[in-house]
C-alpha cells in the first residue's frame, strides 16, 4: 500500500510542476520568428513527452499495479462449499519409504475437516526395514524402530477402508496419494474406491504462488510447519489453508492485508522440505 501511495505523491507532484509549463504554452502566439516557433515546438515535444510518461504510470495504476492483492472469489467460494461438506470429508496423508514406483505406505492418516480431529493414524510395518534407508525417514519424523513394531498393511488396511467409505477424501498432491492407495489395494486385493479433491493447485492460485509447497503457504499464513513436518502436522497445515481461503485470507490473522510483492517474493522459501 506505501509503495501505491508513493507513486501517487509522485505523479501529483508530477502535475503541479508540469501545469505553469502548459499554463506558458497556451498563451497566445503573438508575431512570431522562425527560430521562435521552432523552439515553441521543441518545448511542447518535451513537454508532450512528459504528460504521455505521467499517464503511462496512471494507467498502470488503473490496473492494479502496486494495489493490495485481493483473494480470488471463485477460490473462496470453492472452499467455503468443501467447508459446507465438512462432516463427510477427510484431509489424507500419507507417508512413504520413498517416491519411486515401489515405495511402501508408512502411514496412514485422516483428519475430519469439520473441526480437525484425528479419526485414523496407524503407522505401518513395510515388508523391508528402513534401518537401511534413515534417509527416507528425514522429512517426516518417523523412526525404523517405531515402523518395526507396527502392524503390517494387511492388517490397517481393512479399518482404513471403513473409515474412507463414503467420504471425500482432500489431498495436497492428490493423484500421488490416490496412486499409492490404488497400488496397495491392488497388492492387498481389497480396491479403496475413493473420491478426492487436489488442495494443491486451488491453494497456488489463491495464493498467485505457482510452485509453493504447503509448508510455503502455512508459512505465509504465520503458521509453519514444523521440522520434520509429520504426517499429523501436515494434515492441520491442508486445514489452514483451506480456512484461510474460505475466510478471505492472504497472510496471518493479525494481518489482513499485505502487499502483493511481499506474497509474490518467493526467495525466502524454503526448499529443505518436499511438502
Amino acid at each position: 500500500m506505501s509503495s501505491l501511495l508513493s507513486s501517487l505523491d509522485e505523479i501529483v507532484t508530477q502535475l503541479h510542476q508540469v501545469r505553469p509549463l502548459v499554463e506558458q504554452e497556451m498563451q497566445p502566439a503573438g508575431p512570431l520568428t522562425i527560430l521562435e516557433v521552432e523552439q515553441r515546438l521543441r518545448r511542447r515535444e518535451a513537454l508532450a513527452q512528459r504528460l504521455d510518461g505521467i499517464l503511462s504510470r496512471l494507467r498502470a495504476l488503473c490496473h492494479g499495479d502496486g494495489w493490495p492483492m485481493l483473494p480470488k472469489p471463485d477460490l473462496m467460494g470453492w472452499a467455503q462449499a468443501l467447508l459446507h461438506h465438512a462432516t463427510s470429508s477427510f484431509i489424507l496423508e500419507i507417508d512413504t519409504s520413498g517416491v519411486d514406483p515401489e515405495a511402501e505406505i508408512l502411514r496412514l492418516l485422516l483428519l475430519r475437516l469439520e473441526d480437525g480431529a484425528l479419526v485414523f493414524d496407524q503407522r505401518v510395518r513395510p515388508t523391508q526395514s528402513m534401518a537401511q534407508r534413515p534417509e527416507a525417514l528425514t522429512y517426516n519424523g518417523l523412526t525404523a524402530e517405531e515402523l518395526a513394531g507396527a502392524p503390517p498393511l494387511e492388517e490397517v488396511w481393512p479399518a482404513f477402508c471403513e473409515q474412507t467409505q463414503g467420504r471425500l477424501l482432500v489431498s495436497w498432491g492428490l493423484r500421488w496419494d490416490l496412486a499409492q492407495l490404488q497400488r496397495a489395494g491392488r497388492r492387498l486385493q481389497a480396491p479403496l474406491p475413493a473420491l478426492g479433491l487436489d488442495l494443491q493447485e486451488p491453494a497456488r492460485a489463491y495464493f498467485e504462488l505457482s510452485f509453493a509447497s504447503l509448508g510455503d503457504i502455512c508459512r505465509r499464513l504465520g503458521e509453519p510447519l514444523p521440522r520434520p513436518a509429520t504426517a499429523p502436522a501436515r494434515a492441520r497445515g491442508q486445514l489452514l489453508v483451506i480456512r484461510a481461503m474460505a475466510e478471505g485470507r492472504l497472510g496471518p490473522l493479525h494481518e489482513r492485508e499485505q502487499d502483493e510483492g511481499d506474497l509474490d517474493a518467493l526467495d525466502d522459501l524454503d526448499d529443505s522440505q518436499p511438502f
